[in-house]
């Protein structure tokens, strides 16, 4: 029995089958695993379902556009430095006499700015070693740690030379300090020691007369007495870097001419390159004339400071802050800062040595201001930010019987006499003695102690 559609139901069939197959196919598609690319297929050739299926839909709408997924930032950690030699000076020393020994290293993406190390247990890339010799005529082998930026290491053992049994006559130490209240003045001390030697006579005391001091490619200095001030400054002809080397070198002589000589490497951090490695500001420096102020008979403190950076060309102040901290009174809380704007009638710090400032503290007219601190702010030409500071210290009073405690020690009270003689002051200070007897200028006061 034949049975005859409704008018529609036709079409209503037609669009229902190709509607079905198309969620089929969409199905299909989404349920295949990603990343995994559909076989090629030619074109199905369109039936009378989806040609009416077209007829009766609406045009398909194209695909928003997707904004391209970022990149997420590299994870990979820095790689080590890698060492390319640890050159020895000498092929055989002494038992306890120093070798020289020279590291030379690279990072692999080319920045070498971070590269400092150790050597034994001296720091910096050329290192007088000193090694002594053990049971069995053997030493044990130094190690070269070479650290590049996030002080990642990589480290090597120092080549084995030969070592000797017999020791240097002296020893000779070269010892630094920073000065007080300076930005790159280092002191340099040296001691020398007499090495015993065993079924020997006593032999003449060796008391060098004269100094030879060599800093790194500078021209010698020479000294009479065992200690020298020196500037250590980043070398002009090297690039900028998170650490500086330095060598010294001083040669001590007596009166006959005999020698000895030794040497000390100095690796020093430079805060300027940190600032701005870190912060991306370009450091300004200060360095005050004289080192310690003083106050003159009408209660004034001056002082002179000469302002500089290590940037490449100009720097601009744009802005000068003046901090005054002033002294509370005895057991009390400590008072706030008073900030003013200033003036130091310089407007461009050029490059190299820069411009010097003058500034004063009427102590008179502001009784209670211990210090005063100035705060620099200022931009390079290229649009980096520039900053600094520096303080004018009240100094303490000059010392009276009233507000000092008498010496009583004899050897201590000569030192004091001796020092106003040397010095040419009516008092002295700490600093003033402890320099004064690294100079060996105490050594011939025989002081006996009074008995009871």
């Amino acid at each position: 029995m034949m049975r005859s559609d409704p008018p529609g139901g036709r079409r209503r069939w037609i669009w229902s089958f190709g509607l079905g197959l198309t969620l089929a196919l969409l199905a299909a598609v989404w349920l295949r695993s990603p990343g995994t690319a559909p076989p090629p297929t030619e074109p199905l050739p369109p039936t009378a379902a989806t040609q009416a299926l077209a007829r009766d839909l609406p045009p398909p709408t194209p695909p928003a556009p997707t904004r391209p997924r970022a990149e997420p930032p590299s994870s990979k950690p820095t790689p080590p430095p890698i060492i390319d030699e640890v050159a020895v000076e000498k092929p055989e020393v002494c038992s306890g006499e120093d070798n020289l020994i020279t590291v030379r290293a690279h990072s692999p993406d080319g920045n070498d700015a971070y590269l400092h190390s150790t050597i034994g247990t001296g720091v910096g890339m050329r290192v007088p070693l000193r090694v002594w010799l053990e049971e069995g005529a053997t030493y044990e082998q130094p190690r070269v740690t070479v650290f590049g930026k996030d002080n990642v290491s990589a480290s090597v053992l120092v080549p084995r030379y030969k070592v000797k049994e017999c020791e240097p006559e002296r020893l000779v130490d070269v010892y630094s300090r920073r000065v007080p209240n300076s930005e790159e003045d280092y002191e340099f001390l040296v001691r020398i020691l007499e090495v015993p030697r065993r079924d020997e006579p006593r032999r003449k005391p060796f008391a060098p007369v004269r100094f030879i001091w060599t800093f790194d490619d500078a021209p010698p200095v020479t000294t009479t007495v065992p200690t020298v001030t020196w500037t250590l400054s980043p070398l002009p002809d090297r690039p900028a870097a998170m650490y500086h080397q330095h060598l010294v070198r001083v040669e001590a002589i007596d009166a006959s001419g005999r020698k000895a000589t030794g040497r000390s490497s100095i690796q020093l951090l430079d805060p300027t390159f940190e600032n701005f490695d870190k912060k991306g500001v370009v450091t300004v420096l200060a360095v005050g004339t004289p080192r310690f102020p003083t106050e003159d008979e009408a209660g004034v403190v001056r002082q002179r400071f000469r302002l500089f950076h290590r940037w490449k060309g100009p720097v601009k102040l744009e802005r000068v802050t003046a901090l005054r901290a002033r002294r509370p009174e005895p057991k009390a809380p400590p008072l706030p800062e008073e900030a003013t704007e200033a003036s130091l009638d310089v407007e461009t710090l050029p490059e190299g040595r820069g411009a010097e400032v003058s500034v004063s503290l009427d102590t008179k007219a502001e009784p209670d201001v211990g210090m005063i601190t100035y705060v620099l702010e200022g931009r390079t030409t290229d649009g980096h930010p520039a900053r600094g500071t520096f303080s004018l210290m009240r100094p303490p009073p000059r010392p009276t019987k009233e507000n000092s405690v008498p010496v009583t020690d004899p050897r201590l009270l000569a030192k004091v006499k001796r020092a106003r003689e040397l010095l040419g002051q009516d008092f002295v200070t700490d600093e003033d003695l402890w320099r004064l007897e690294r100079q060996g200028r105490f050594e011939d006061l025989a002081v006996r102690r009074a008995t009871p």
